[in-house]
């Protein structure tokens, strides 16, 4: 009787944690979505298209849910040193597409003037940087996460080779 009621309550704290840690990382509906946008975005420069990589879409998903416990967005400043990087989204729960996510990381392009990293349009490149990262020409492959709390969603995008690289231009 004692061992059926510690199963009963483990798996209720289960269930509750699924309700307020909801993930999406290796989602194929996910995966199509994320990827797509951003290789459209590739495609109307003829850039070559990234590829899907499992090993970042698990640090992405590290960091996203890093942020879940914050409750805040704030860039991961270990993904540098792996070598890695990284564009974040966060918004009201479930109330936008994967899709929107990106290309609130898109919409950077109508400040973007080409040119070399970091002085693209004006003195700060966080107003172009996602999308400077999206197109990077040098960057082969992409691996996203999505954690909410069900008030929050926080969309975690890393890339490899990380663009951004000081001095040289994006593509």
């Amino acid at each position: 009787m004692k061992v059926l009621l510690i199963v009963l309550l483990l798996a209720a704290g289960t269930e509750s944690r699924a309700q307020t840690d909801k993930v999406a990382f290796k989602n194929t509906e996910f995966i199509k979505a994320v990827l797509d946008e951003q290789n459209s975005y590739r495609a109307q420069l003829g850039l070559p298209l990234l590829t899907w990589s499992p090993q970042l879409a698990k640090d992405a998903l590290t960091w996203a849910r890093e942020l879940v416990r914050s409750g805040k967005g704030a860039h991961d400043p270990q993904a540098r040193t792996l070598h890695e990087g990284e564009n974040i989204w966060w918004g009201t729960a479930d109330a936008y597409s994967y899709t929107q996510m990106v290309d609130f990381w898109a919409s950077e392009k109508k400040d973007f003037v080409y040119g070399t990293f970091p002085n693209c349009a004006n003195a700060n490149s966080a107003v172009v940087g996602h999308y400077t990262q999206l197109v990077w020409r040098n960057t082969t492959s992409t691996g996203c996460a999505l954690a909410s709390d069900g008030k929050m969603d926080f969309l975690v995008c890393r890339y490899s080779p990380p663009g951004n690289v000081i001095g040289q231009k994006p593509y």
